[in-house]
């Protein structure tokens, strides 16, 4: 059986939001990093403490309040800028994977290939490389189907 869905500019940025975390995770350990190696380098006096505060308040604001933002509005013009991505896609599930199509072809998987799942709270990412991921909405997959995802998580 055959099931048709569009992913939203919403789900998009959800959906790339969750496949760049470990990215955040690097620039905040770079972050710590530099900041726990500046004193040491710089020595222990009031200027090199103060210097460092400088950087970690800079640092900080613009990993946690710069850089979402950058990512929320490339992920957007992304998806915008992409009018394959808008495109109505169809899922067919079988027993041992599934087939993607929309107007522009077709991929099909088998559940042995793919390379990582993540599951959301609403869709499913599937990565038949390790870069490479396709959305999947939850509300198109029965439980057994979900569950066949879930094994792979």
């Amino acid at each position: 059986m055959s099931h048709a869905y569009h992913i939203s500019e919403d789900q998009f940025v959800r959906a790339c939001w969750h496949a760049h975390r470990p990215l955040r995770w690097r620039l905040t350990l770079a972050l710590f990093v530099v900041l726990a190696l500046f004193p040491p380098v710089m020595g222990f006096s009031a200027a090199s403490i103060s210097a460092t505060a400088i950087v970690a308040v800079l640092l900080i604001g613009f990993r946690w309040g710069l850089l979402p933002r950058i990512h929320r509005w490339r992920f957007r013009r992304t998806y915008r800028e992409n009018p394959l991505m808008q495109r109505e896609q169809q899922l067919e599930m079988n027993p041992t994977g599934f087939v993607l199509r929309s107007s522009n072809g077709e991929s099909r998987y088998a559940f042995r290939e793919l390379k990582k799942v993540a599951m959301l709270e609403d869709m499913v990412l599937v990565y038949p490389t390790t870069t490479l991921f396709h959305m999947i909405p939850t509300e198109l997959l029965s439980d057994f189907e979900l569950a066949q995802f879930r094994a792979l998580a």
